[in-house]
């Protein structure tokens, strides 16, 4: 599936931040609203319930100065008392306004309504008694039924304030449950968005890292195009050029190795025959010294051919045309079954100078193992490492080679006496022309391919080569699967 991503990286994360914080910011955002409202709306509660309460306890307080100012005023007959009386009469019906206007109280307005008449009734009796009415019962009966009124509105202003408490505190746990609802739906929204974005941005990286392995493992033939925002599709172009130009430097190495090789093989090939010539005594018996002479011509120009039939090697295994990459064109040499000791022999044989000279020891036990398949591979591997082993084991030294099998394996440990491997050297010991720092112990140094081509025959047979440690000399094993030896 095709993506459409911004045109740059920066872009790409901004709009991943955003869309991350947007569910987020939304809840922030609705709960401050809830919030606001609830307490707009307690506070609003804790007025009216102030309010109303203040004036209901004025209703009370008014009714009992309205009737001692009306007792009194009718013993005494002092204006002054009379003057009260209206004062709290007038406080009083303010009072009653006040609370018909309060929203809380509308639930008694009819009450009210009907407590003010009766309050209005009796004002008008007091006020239009002559000055020789005498206070009687009516008058205290009428101001009793008023306060009882009074008290039963007081009382239910508080049924009131308590309904509404309660109806507000269910509503703030109802908004309790919607905001945890809504909390449980966004941060999982966020975090699929969040999710998805960095599914977005690891994509392309991890494609370009994909292609920065597949450059570094020499795998130049799979194209590079990185899908994502325009600055690493940019990138991704620039890495496409690059491994075309790798690959065509690589193909240019491969063909002069190639050509290179073949080209000195045909000189060789006239050194190696006029040295054999020399050393049969063709030419005439040579002195000691020419005798010594034609054995360093030959016993380096060995060295020189084994080195030019490794980049030949080398070459064939990089354009993977040659049976140690498995192909299905095996000579028929590869098909044949020898022993094991029979191809020891032969590789010895050619190494058969140096081992003289030098005064190594050799010693094989190979428990009469035959191979039935894929000896040229099995020869490429032994010849590597005792070539190396002879190279590097010092006069009247000794190099062991020994085999072991199973039902299902077959294990060849190749040992010297030599300096051994540094451990600087370890790291890169199976890479192509590497050489390390070992000490040079002929006239031609080696091309650092041996040990790479050994890794790739062991390889093309399913096994496995590694270096052993060891406190003497250098210690080489590989096992190789039966099955791919006796097939």
């Amino acid at each position: 599936m095709q993506i459409s991503y911004p045109k740059s990286f920066l872009k790409l994360l901004l709009i991943g931040f955003a869309l991350v914080m947007l569910p987020l910011l939304i809840a922030f955002v609705n709960a401050n609203i809830y919030f606001d409202k609830l307490t707009k709306q307690s506070l609003f509660n804790m007025s009216q319930a102030v309010e109303t309460t203040r004036t209901s306890r004025i209703l009370l307080e008014e009714l009992a100065v309205m009737e001692r100012s009306a007792r009194q005023y009718f013993v005494l007959k002092d204006k002054l008392l009379l003057t009260n009386y209206l004062n709290a009469h007038r406080r009083f019906n303010n009072a009653i306004h006040s609370l018909q206007q309060q929203p809380m109280i509308k639930p008694l307005a009819p009450e009210l309504k009907q407590f003010s008449a009766q309050e209005a009734r009796l004002h008008s009796s007091i006020s239009q008694a002559s000055d020789a009415f005498d206070y009687d019962q009516t008058i205290t009966d009428a101001f009793i039924d008023l306060s009882g009124q009074a008290n039963k509105i007081i009382q239910e202003n508080n049924q009131l304030i308590d309904k509404e408490s309660a109806l507000f505190t269910a509503k703030v746990a109802r908004t309790q449950r919607l905001l945890f609802w809504q909390t449980l739906t966004l941060i999982p929204l966020a975090i699929i968005i969040a999710g998805i974005i960095t599914w977005m941005i690891a994509r392309p990286i991890r494609r370009m890292d994909d292609a920065i392995n597949q450059l570094g493992s020499g795998n130049y033939e799979q194209a590079i195009k990185i899908n994502g925002p325009g600055d690493l599709r940019k990138l991704g172009a620039r890495l496409d050029w690059l491994r075309i130009a790798l690959k065509d430097l690589h193909q240019q190495k491969q063909h002069f190795l190639q050509q290179a090789s073949h080209e000195l093989k045909t000189p060789l090939t006239a050194i190696r025959e006029a040295s054999e010539l020399l050393s049969d005594g063709t030419t005439g018996k040579p002195s000691t010294q020419q005798a010594d002479v034609i054995r360093i011509l030959r016993d380096n120009s060995l060295r020189l051919q084994k080195m030019v039939e490794n980049l030949l090697k080398y070459t064939e295994i990089q354009f993977a045309s040659i049976p140690l990459n498995g192909s299905k064109n095996d000579s028929k040499l590869n098909m044949s079954s020898q022993p094991l000791s029979r191809i020891l022999e032969e590789i010895l044989q050619a190494y058969e100078l140096s081992i003289n000279n030098k005064k190594i020891a050799v010693q094989i036990n190979t428990e009469n193992i035959t191979i039935q398949n894929n000896t040229e591979k099995l020869r490429n591997i032994l010849d590597n490492l005792i070539s190396n082993a002879v190279k590097f084991t010092p006069e009247h030294g000794e190099i062991s080679v020994t085999a072991s099998q199973t039902k299902s394996t077959m294990t060849i440990t190749v040992k010297d006496t030599g300096p051994g491997i540094a451990d600087n050297n370890k790291y890169a010991l199976f890479e192509p022309f590497y050489r390390g720092n070992q000490p040079n112990t002929g006239l031609v140094s080696g091309s650092g391919l041996g040990l790479f081509i050994a890794k790739e025959a062991t390889n093309s047979l399913g096994g496995v080569l590694s270096l052993v440690p060891c406190k003497i000399g250098a210690h080489f094993t590989f096992t190789i699967p039966m099955s791919n030896l006796n097939a």
